[in-house]
């Protein structure tokens, strides 16, 4: 008799390509973006990739934030650790903000003072966010384990 359908291995395996592929597709979408907008100097050439970059992202965080799950250990984000990645995703993205704007305005303006601006606002929203997603899913981790012990 033949075989239908996929073993628990075979369906653990298949989670893990498509977690993959969704990771390769968001961070490559993240970067066309980020070329487009330096190359053609305007946003409105990547409405397309931003809408389905922002629905992909959103529906993670939502279905982590909704299951408890922020960090991939399982457990919490402290400080420190959302503190160095706020910096580091600020500093790649004011990296791309200063070359951009170095393209738009041919240099004439401060572009360090606006990069470094743009590192510092940037990085601080990304911690504060960070803070307030790891508290959302611990409460709602909390929840259900609460849920599960009654």
């Amino acid at each position: 008799m033949m075989k239908r359908g996929l073993d628990e291995r075979q369906d653990q395996l298949m989670a893990k390509i498509g977690a993959y592929s969704s990771y390769v597709m968001f961070f490559v979408s993240v970067v066309v973006i980020v070329a487009e907008v330096i190359w053609m100097g305007t946003f409105q050439a990547v409405i397309g990739e931003t809408v389905i970059f922002l629905a992909g992202g959103l529906t993670s965080l939502a279905g982590c934030i909704k299951n408890g799950i922020w960090a991939k250990s399982g457990g919490d984000m402290g400080a420190g650790q959302s503190l160095l990645l706020s910096a580091v995703c600020s500093g790649i993205f004011s990296v791309f903000y200063a070359a951009a704007l170095y393209h738009k305005t041919g240099g004439d303006v401060d572009v360090v003072r606006y990069a470094v601006m743009f590192f510092l606002g940037i990085g601080l929203l990304g911690f504060i966010c960070l803070q307030i997603l790891g508290r959302a899913a611990q409460k709602r981790r909390k929840e259900q384990e609460n849920k599960y012990l009654e």
